[in-house]
């Protein structure tokens, strides 16, 4: 994600179909099609908050598999998420959000892969907070992370309502 450093990534071409969940696309050498969203999500924190607007919620979706089954590992996927992150974190004022799917019992997974690769690519510019929000139906826990470029004038505040978020939604 650092922005020096992901123009070096090996990685997919995407390309910025924008509309309204600022939508990217790429697809794999296996054809299968991949959409990266960064859903407006003001909703997320009280109103009062000055940067509520300035927050997204992060998805990856499969959008085409023609190979019918789970899709298989590509050490090109991450590079090119990276790359996606510096360019909708342009603006640094941005938060993302990224809440771990749990309808299929794989929140866990996909919450380590999603630290993994963040890990590798965050460079300099980035933090990551992790945080649990209870448990869904099915006793599946939410993993949730947020993320903020770490010259954002609001951290602290951020950090903390954030914060206040979890323990809210815990309850």
């Amino acid at each position: 994600m650092n922005s020096e450093a992901h123009q070096s990534l090996t990685q997919y071409d995407f390309e910025f179909a924008g509309g309204k969940f600022n939508s990217y696309i790429f697809q794999t050498t296996h054809h299968i099609v991949y959409e990266v969203t960064f859903k407006p999500s003001s909703y997320l924190f009280e109103p009062y908050y000055s940067f509520k607007d300035e927050t997204f919620e992060f998805s990856i979706l499969v959008i085409e598999n023609p190979t019918a089954g789970t899709p298989p590992s590509d050490h090109l996927i991450p590079g090119t998420i990276a790359s996606i992150f510096s360019n909708f974190f342009s603006e640094n004022q941005r938060i993302v959000v990224y809440i771990c799917e749990t309808s299929d019992n794989k929140s866990a997974a996909r919450s380590r892969k999603f630290s993994q690769w963040f890990n590798i690519y965050k460079g300099t510019a980035f933090v990551k907070i992790d945080m649990q929000m209870g448990q869904d139906t099915d006793g599946q826990t939410f993993f949730t992370s947020m993320i903020l470029r770490l010259d954002n004038p609001q951290m602290g505040e951020i950090i903390s309502a954030f914060q206040s978020l979890i323990t809210i939604n815990t309850k």
